[in-house]
């Protein structure tokens, strides 16, 4: 089930949160630390301008999606939507998950009048860029440019 994010489920986030920084391309560039996440999602439960949704499996949050929406920088009256941490446990992935997911972004972002949602697969995790251009392709999302990273300080 795909819901929104509750106070009881933010000890879990930070847990899925740590599995995704332990195995991603931040990992070793950035420091995860727990405190700094919990109040991270604190925070996206009480901004309005937070889409903060977990997928639950047997009572316990097994993945969750972090959106924000923000102005353009041209348009203060115009508004994007852009995902900020997207992650399932990997025994518990699931395209079906996904879509879910995204349908709730899409409809909430929807609700709040945003023009345009951004979706930026970190593929230094997934190496399957083909599969997230098919999914994204799918449920109408276009390529809209390239990602690139420059590292210029790793974690201490």
């Amino acid at each position: 089930m795909i819901r929104e994010a509750r106070p009881e489920d933010l000890d879990q986030c930070v847990y899925i949160a740590g599995v995704f920084h332990e195995g991603s391309q931040f990992s070793g560039v950035t420091n995860y630390v727990p405190e700094d996440a919990y109040n991270y999602a604190i925070f996206c439960q009480e901004d309005r301008n937070k889409f903060f949704w977990v997928y639950e499996k047997e009572g316990v949050a097994v993945g969750s999606f972090i959106a924000t929406r923000h102005s353009v920088p041209w348009n203060r009256r115009q508004w994007i939507s852009e995902e900020e941490l997207f992650f399932i446990l990997p025994e518990h992935q699931s395209s079906r998950a996904a879509l879910r997911f995204f349908k709730a972004w899409e409809s909430w972002a929807a609700d709040l009048g945003t023009h345009h949602l951004l979706f930026n697969p970190t593929s230094f995790v997934d190496h399957n860029v083909d599969r997230w251009d098919s999914f994204c392709n799918a449920i109408g999302f276009e390529s809209g440019g390239k990602s690139y990273k420059k590292v210029l300080r790793h974690a201490d």
